[in-house]
């Protein structure tokens, strides 16, 4: 099994207000975009990792990942205004063209496990599609337009998805050329993958495995790591 991970870190982040795109802030330290690449960098099954960044970052993050030890990293690509442009960039690279299952992680994501890459990486294996989830601990209601509450969803059957997700490559590949034909967008891979009516598995997530999306995340993310030392 080959496997290629492929490190979505082009987006602007424009919800946390940095002048800069958050993923190249450092966190306590280390770049956040290092501190996500880490999981796959460790995860025995990934062979290499092919970035996407935002033009203009792609010697800095050479520079890192060679400071950093995320010697996996074999190319870095020029992401595009949306992510569905820069996964898709990055599938057209020779490194993932040749990979049996690609996985998709967020650089806003630095607590990623490499337990949980291989955990995703055997049921794609085994179904061809996974992707991590926990159960959500507040309840959720479907709301009509107005306000008025619709539904109240049972929450045995909800999942906070979360990455990496892991696919066949050929069903990755298909998804994105079927989302960019129709004109298609969605807030994750799977979703795209779903569209064409590929099966996909969802395996038990990592709670610490945040998405950091505003400086409140972010402190969150830095009292987190202060309490490990």
């Amino acid at each position: 099994m080959s496997v290629v991970g492929i490190l979505a870190a082009a987006g602007r982040g424009e919800r946390f207000g940095a002048h800069i795109p958050k993923q190249f802030l450092p966190l306590r330290g280390i770049p956040l975009v290092i501190r996500a690449a880490r999981c796959l960098q460790e995860a025995e099954a990934v062979a290499q990792i092919v970035a996407a960044v935002p033009p203009g970052y792609q010697e800095l993050l050479q520079r890192w990942a060679e400071e950093y030890g995320v010697q996996k990293l074999s190319r870095i690509v020029v992401g595009g205004e949306h992510r569905q442009d820069s996964v898709r960039a990055a599938l057209e690279t020779p490194e993932v063209q040749r990979a049996e299952l690609v996985l998709v992680h967020d650089a806003a994501r630095p607590f990623a496990t490499a337990a949980l890459v291989e955990r995703v990486l055997q049921a794609a294996q085994r179904h061809g599609a996974a992707v991590p989830g926990i159960p959500p601990a507040e309840t959720i209601k479907k709301v009509a337009p107005t306000g008025e509450v619709v539904q109240t969803l049972a929450r045995e059957w909800l999942r906070r998805i979360q990455t990496p997700q892991a696919f066949r490559r050929e069903w990755l590949v298909a998804a994105h050329a079927h989302a960019r034909r129709l004109g298609l967008s969605a807030t994750d891979d799977a979703a795209l993958v779903e569209l064409l009516g590929f099966p996909v598995v969802v395996v038990e997530g990592e709670p610490r495995n945040l998405k950091l999306t505003t400086p409140e995340d972010w402190r969150v993310a830095e009292a987190l790591l202060q309490a490990e030392q």
